[in-house]
């Protein structure tokens, strides 16, 4: 072989060299590095801890007692509205009492406390902050939107603010100008004795006969108590139909048709998921439109007498 053709083979074998040297560096990756356990649960404990103690989740727990004030009231709600508004939430000592990782639901416990804006007492007794000791478990809903939130012991509050006079307290938040207070006049002065005219006295009465006694009556039987009416037990949802509402209050065939399926319960979540999105975000007028919407689509779903007309609604 002479010179030209060694040279020319060296020069392939260079850059075949090269070239493999080059993809390989171009294409070595560090492998991804696996998450530890510890780090995988400190995750998981960041995220119920979110679940259970965050102004997100304080918030819709304010969103979902005053909805069920409304709903009880069943009045205009444009005084609680501005009540919710300047009301402040808060969670007293917020526990994650259990987690259910097949259902992907965190059960909470804490206390409930809404401290009530100036002027609001007036409704409720001279109270400045109303408190309860609650339960509450938390969903992602099925479709993305968010967390669902299922409230029990609540019901302190719950109905106090249901039972707020929206007629005689009107109240228009801590901007508005006070109510003027009207001082005691004192006693009315006293008028100037006229004189009296002494009147005839009167003839003595004559004595009357005192009547004869009456027989005792006989006493009456005493009427037999009417057996108590057999009260029915309230549903109780099934391992896998947990809804947005609690189903120990469940009252309607739907709401216990909702209870005993999970794919009804499913539904339920994520619609009262956008709903409570759609209503934080709402003005006054849009806050009416998704009520009245709501009492419509209730009022459709509690003449279902099936699962199947429930699911289509």
């Amino acid at each position: 072989m002479d010179k030209r053709n060694l040279w020319m083979a060296l020069a392939a074998l260079l850059v075949l060299v090269s070239a493999a040297f080059g993809y390989s560096v171009t294409n070595k990756k560090d492998p991804p590095r696996a998450e530890s356990k510890a780090e995988v649960a400190e995750a998981q404990d960041k995220a119920q801890q979110a679940a259970c103690a965050s102004s997100a989740t304080y918030d819709r727990l304010k969103q979902v007692v005053f909805e069920e004030a409304v709903r009880i009231r069943n009045a205009d709600p444009a005084n609680l509205d501005t009540l919710a508004t300047n009301t402040v939430v808060r969670m007293e000592r917020p526990v994650v009492k259990s987690r259910d990782e097949k259902l992907n639901v965190t059960v909470c416990t804490g206390r409930f406390v809404l401290e009530l804006p100036p002027g609001a007492e007036r409704g409720f007794g001279g109270d400045r902050r109303l408190t309860a000791d609650i339960e509450y478990a938390a969903q992602a809903a099925v479709d993305g939107s968010g967390l669902v939130y299922q409230l029990s012991g609540a019901e302190p509050i719950i109905y106090r603010l249901a039972s707020f006079d929206l007629q005689r307290q009107q109240y228009q938040g801590p901007g508005a100008p006070a109510q003027p207070q009207f001082a005691d006049a004192g006693p009315a002065p006293a008028a100037s004795p006229q004189p009296r005219a002494e009147p005839a006295p009167r003839p003595a009465p004559e004595p009357r006969p005192e009547p004869a006694p009456r027989p005792e009556p006989r006493p009456e039987p005493a009427p037999r108590p009417e057996p108590a009416p057999r009260a029915e037990p309230a549903p109780v949802e099934t391992a896998f139909a947990r809804p947005s509402f609690n189903c120990r209050a469940a009252r309607t065939r739907s709401e216990r048709m909702v209870c005993s399926s999970s794919g009804l319960a499913a539904s339920d979540r994520a619609m009262s998921s956008l709903y409570y999105s759609a209503l934080a975000n709402a003005d006054a007028r849009q806050k009416n439109a998704l009520r009245s919407t709501r009492n419509r689509f209730l009022a459709y779903r509690d003449r279902c007498g099936s699962e199947a007309c429930v699911a289509d609604a």
